[in-house]
């Protein structure tokens, strides 16, 4: 992916463009069926966001993915719509009211929660419509709050009560309260879903200096669902369900070179959160691909190791990742991802990520992105 972005503030609000070169390459096979994908598409955005009068503006936010080159299934990257055409989805349609204290949304935008979000993996996001606000409590914690009642997945135009993980003829709200203190940061969640799951998703983070430039690290998460009235409009329990008793933690030390992390994370429940309700939901054992975040009572061990090349301008970085499933109709996935990250200056990088997957009692599977960014 090939990266071109430009960004004007100007008296009446700012301008953002961007145009990407998106190349994105999958070799699998199962039980004998070619699943290769393979597809280029030449896109981006086009972003205005008016400035604020009386503290009420308004956002607009244009997205394009047009295929070119030669295809194969170009479908299954999700770089297309699901009949392998163009898609050219407005992502960002809002008013909105900002003040020192307060930040209101109302109509369609991007989110950024645990199992609400807009999921960059692809050149286009997933985005929502609803309402939201964002509120300053003090200088260290923030409340959040919102409705969503419409989704629109990376890879469509439209905004339908279809979640990641089943119908929201009610919509999905939440609230979420973000705080810090000393070295430790912190955040709660809470969503509710009428007929499909509610979900708690918390976190903690800490760190601190031992010795010179070495750090110690932590962090530990937990995502819990339980279904609501009865559960009967959730349609994909890999995505999310009523039966989601996961927990992660990570382990780590950085230093100006090195970065080292180990973490483990275990599903309790049947149901998977690979998605959560729209987006890709957070957990510290997710590669590029592999996770454990899947159906089957996934237990997933990753090591993940960066090396910062003296100038910082370079590094390079391998995961790998382990995840067996107390299910034994699921098999035991072992992978390596690596990834290459060359910093020319702020907003510009070449970034090649590979990622190799051995599935036991299948064929492997492999991934394979390039992405590119410049600014001028």
């Amino acid at each position: 992916m090939t990266t071109n972005s430009l960004s004007k503030e100007t008296s009446i609000g700012e301008i953002d463009a961007h145009v990407e070169l998106f190349h994105y390459q999958i070799s699998s096979h199962k039980n004998g069926e070619d699943l290769d994908a393979r597809a280029t598409t030449l896109g981006g955005f086009l972003q205005y966001t008016s400035a604020p009068l009386y503290h009420f503006g308004v956002g607009v936010k244009q997205y394009l993915s047009h295929l070119i080159f030669e295809s194969q299934n170009p479908q299954s990257t999700s770089l297309t719509d699901a009949a392998g055409h163009d898609i050219n989805p407005m992502a960002e349609l809002n008013l909105y009211y900002k003040d020192d204290i307060f930040h209101v949304k109302a109509g369609k935008q991007q989110l950024q929660t645990p199992l609400i979000n807009d999921d960059t993996t692809r050149l286009i996001p997933y985005s929502y419509l609803g309402v939201t606000a964002h509120i300053e409590l003090d200088m260290r914690s923030q409340l959040l709050l919102g409705h969503i009642s419409e989704f629109r997945a990376n890879n469509s135009e439209t905004y339908t009560k279809e979640s990641s993980s089943g119908l929201a003829e009610n919509g999905v709200g939440f609230i979420g309260f973000h705080t810090s203190f000393s070295d430790i940061k912190a955040h709660a969640y809470y969503y509710f879903a009428p007929k499909l799951f509610n979900a708690i998703h918390l976190q903690t983070e800490s760190q601190y200096e031992y010795y010179d430039d070495k750090t110690l690290f932590y962090g530990l998460q937990a995502i819990y669902t339980h279904e609501n009235d009865g559960g009967v409009n959730i349609s994909n329990t890999r995505n999310g369900g009523g039966d989601v008793k996961l927990i992660a933690g990570k382990l780590g030390l950085k230093s100006e070179k090195f970065s080292y992390t180990a973490s483990l994370s275990y599903n309790f429940g049947e149901n998977g959160i690979n998605r959560g309700y729209g987006g890709l939901s957070s957990l510290y054992t997710t590669a590029m691909v592999t996770n454990g975040k899947l159906e089957g009572n996934p237990f997933a061990k990753s090591l993940k190791v960066r090396y910062t090349y003296g100038n910082k301008t370079y590094s390079s970085a391998i995961y790998l990742t382990n995840v067996t499933y107390k299910d034994n109709t699921k098999n035991t996935i072992n992978s390596v991802y690596i990834d290459h990250r060359f910093n020319f200056r702020a907003r510009e990088y070449l970034l090649l990520r590979f990622e190799q997957q051995w599935i036991k009692d299948e064929r492997d599977k492999s991934y394979f992105r390039i992405i590119s960014a410049y600014d001028f």
